[in-house]
C-alpha cells in the first residue's frame, strides 16, 4: 500500500517538477517571476483534449502538440505582452503584474473556447499496467516520471554546455553586459518563454490524463510554484526534486490523514522546511542561482 502510494506521488510530483521547472526556468535565464506559466500548463491540457478527443490523436501526439500550442501562446504573451512594457522602461515589478492579468485572461479565454466544466481525457490514454514484483504500476504513470527525469537532465546538460543556455545565464546576470559580449537579449526571452511554455503544455497533457483538463487550473499549477521554491527558486535539478518532494507528501498525507487536509499537509512541510532554509534544500547557501 506504501509502495503504490509512493509511485502514485512521484507521478502527481513529476507533473508538479516539468511546472516549477518553467518557472526556475524563466527566473534563472531572465530574472521574471511569471505568474502566468500555470495557465500555460492549462493550455496545453486544454489542447491535449482537444487532440485526444476531437482528432483521436494518441498520447504520442497529444504531449508534443500540447507544448507546441503551449509555447506558442508563452511567446505571445512575451511578444505584444512584455516587450511593449520593456521597451517603455517599466520596472521588473509591472511586468510581474502584468503576467498575473495574463493569466487571468488566457483562463477567461479558455473558459469561451471551451466551456466552464470539467473535461475528461479517453480512458484509452491513460496506458496499460504491469506488475513489478506485488505492485501493480501503470504505464503512464511510468512515462510521466520517466519525461520529468530526462527533462531535468536535458536542461542541466542545455545550461551548463550549450551556448544559448549560457547566454541565458549571462542575460540573467547582466543583460546589458551580455549584450555587449554579442548576445540577443530578445532572442533570449523568446527563447525561454517558449521552452518554459512547452514545459507547462508538457505537464498539462499530463494532468489533464490522469485528472480532467479545466480553464481553471492554472490554480492547480501554482502548487508547483510551491515546488521550486521548496528546492531552491532558480534551481532547475532543485526544482525537479522539490516536485517529486511536494507529490509523494501530497499523497501519503491524503491516504493515511484525510484528503481534507492534503495541502495544509503539503503546504505547512513547505513553509516549515523555508522557515529553517530560507534558499530551498538545494542552494546550499547561494542566494541567487544564475
Amino acid at each position: 500500500m506504501l509502495f503504490d502510494q509512493v509511485i502514485i506521488g512521484l507521478a502527481i510530483g513529476a507533473s508538479y517538477s516539468l511546472i516549477g521547472i518553467g518557472f526556475s526556468m524563466m527566473f534563472r535565464s531572465i530574472g521574471l517571476l511569471n505568474f502566468a506559466h500555470p495557465h500555460f500548463m492549462m493550455i496545453g491540457a486544454m489542447v491535449g483534449y482537444s487532440l485526444a478527443v476531437s482528432l483521436g490523436f494518441p498520447m504520442w501526439i497529444v504531449v508534443p502538440g500540447a507544448a507546441v500550442a503551449a509555447g506558442l501562446v508563452a511567446l505571445g504573451v512575451e511578444v505584444f505582452g512584455l516587450t511593449p512594457l520593456r521597451r517603455r522602461g517599466s520596472p521588473q515589478v509591472n511586468q510581474i503584474i502584468s503576467t498575473i492579468g495574463w493569466g487571468i485572461i488566457l483562463s477567461n479565454a479558455a473558459m469561451l473556447l471551451w466551456g466552464p466544466y470539467p473535461l475528461a481525457y479517453p480512458q484509452n490514454l491513460s496506458g496499460k499496467t504491469f506488475y513489478l514484483g506485488a505492485v501493480q504500476l501503470s504505464t503512464q504513470n511510468a512515462l510521466i516520471f520517466g519525461t520529468g527525469i530526462v527533462v531535468m537532465l536535458l536542461l542541466q546538460g542545455f545550461y551548463s554546455y550549450t551556448s544559448m543556455g549560457l547566454a541565458m545565464r549571462a542575460t540573467a546576470d547582466d543583460p546589458e553586459i551580455a549584450m555587449l559580449m554579442g548576445v540577443k537579449p530578445d532572442l533570449v526571452r523568446r527563447m525561454t518563454f517558449f521552452l518554459s511554455g512547452a514545459l507547462g503544455g508538457v505537464a498539462g497533457a499530463f494532468i489533464g490524463s490522469l485528472f480532467f483538463a479545466s480553464f481553471d487550473l492554472g490554480t492547480f499549477g501554482m502548487r508547483a510554484f510551491s515546488a521550486s521554491v521548496l528546492g531552491g527558486f532558480g534551481n532547475v535539478i532543485g526544482a525537479m526534486f522539490g516536485g517529486l518532494a511536494l507529490g509523494v507528501i501530497e499523497t501519503l498525507g491524503a491516504t493515511y490523514i484525510s484528503s481534507a487536509y492534503k495541502d495544509v499537509i503539503a503546504f505547512g512541510l513547505v513553509i516549515l522546511i523555508l522557515l529553517l532554509r530560507p534558499d530551498g534544500l538545494f542552494n546550499f547557501g547561494r542566494r541567487r542561482v544564475v
